[in-house]
């Protein structure tokens, strides 16, 4: 603990002692590449909801500093002694976040989980929790839950666990400011005929089903985000898709059969992600393009894979599910759509704030 490092290319840095107290003072940072201090933006303007509400704690965190620095007057040279940005604690973002979706979103096995309610296997540190740490949201809603289809968004669902869970839509609200969306493989029954192609067996896998079920995702997609819309119109939507489990090009032995087996197999996972891009856009939602970026991280890229191979491994993740490298890479990409900027840092860990946090009633 306490070293800096690098991981799967994206900078990552280990907090030493507890891990908590430190987002405030890191969103300050980024945030304050938003503002001159010569010449303050108005705090609504060109731009996304989400982005005006983070302009706005740019703008009070520059003007806390600009302050504290009067009262501690200048230097010789005449120049301005801005203080450490830790001491404006006080400018944390003003959004509140829902996270929708289903296993590659919630994160089985990652880690710790969360026990609201046990059985959606919500890991503590699956992608929406590190997004909700890196932009210090106000208050953060996870009801993410595994094997959950877009019906779920609308109906109670039946979990692993034999229990029931609220239709995700509940934890939309008309204060809700952003939302990310990451689900419809389970849709038609897409990903476990996957699975059974993946593992070769021919009779069970019906290519042209899939992608005629792949295709018709972008319509469940479209009506998702319009009923999110209608709920919190002034809410900024992302669709995630899903990334590369398997090689684009090869196999290996963690995969076990040819590649000329696992071919109809990848081009279903693309038709499925054209799906839920031409969804959103549909619908007037920014798709989170995974797949670009985990070219290269697939189950056989061994260190670098951002995917558990086909065994269970409690703790690390489920079979064929990104592990908490990927949740953190796909963290990045949707802390680039919502900011249009890098994280500061990319924590080893997802710490979102304990007072942010709502617990999920069932």
């Amino acid at each position: 603990m306490g070293r800096s490092g690098h991981r799967d290319g994206l900078r990552l840095h280990r907090w030493p002692g507890p891990r908590r107290r430190r987002h405030r003072a890191l969103l300050l940072r980024p945030l304050l590449r938003l503002v001159h201090l010569r010449r303050l933006p108005a705090a609504e303007g060109p731009g996304p909801p989400v982005i005006r509400r983070l302009r706005v704690a740019a703008v009070v965190a520059a003007l806390a500093l600009a302050a504290s620095a009067c009262e501690s007057g200048r230097a010789a040279d005449g120049t301005v002694d801005l203080p450490d940005p830790v001491v404006a604690t006080g400018a944390a973002s003003s959004v509140d976040y829902v996270a929708l979706g289903d296993s590659f979103s919630a994160g089985p096995f990652i880690g710790t989980m969360r026990a609201d309610p046990q059985g959606c296997a919500r890991s503590k540190d699956n992608y929406p929790a590190f997004v909700a740490d890196w932009l210090d949201v106000a208050t953060y809603t996870d009801v993410t839950c595994s094997a959950a289809t877009t019906s779920d968004l609308y109906q109670r669902m039946v979990m692993f666990d034999g229990n029931t869970t609220r239709p995700q839509l509940d934890a939309v609200t008309a204060e809700t400011d952003l939302v990310t969306l990451g689900m419809g493989g389970n849709d038609f029954g897409i990903y476990d005929s996957l699975i059974q192609c993946q593992r070769g067996l021919a009779a069970t896998c019906p290519v042209a089903q899939l992608r005629v079920d792949a295709r018709k995702v972008a319509g469940r997609i479209r009506q998702a985000v319009r009923r999110v819309l209608a709920v919190a119109p002034g809410a900024e939507v992302l669709v995630v898709g899903y990334p590369d489990i398997l090689p684009t090009e090869g196999t290996c032995g963690a995969v076990g059969v040819p590649a000329g087996v696992l071919e109809p197999v990848t081009q279903v996972a693309g038709l499925l992600n054209d799906s839920l891009r031409r969804g959103a856009q549909a619908a007037g939602a920014a798709y989170v393009d995974v797949a670009a970026g985990s070219e290269g991280h697939d189950v056989c890229a061994k260190g670098r894979a951002w995917v558990n191979g086909p065994r269970l491994r409690v703790g690390v993740a489920a079979p064929f599910h990104p592990k908490i490298n990927g949740m953190r890479a796909v963290a990045v990409e949707v802390f680039r759509e919502v900011t249009g900027d890098e994280p500061d840092e990319v924590t080893e860990y997802a710490e979102p704030d304990p007072d942010a946090v709502v617990l999920n009633a069932s």
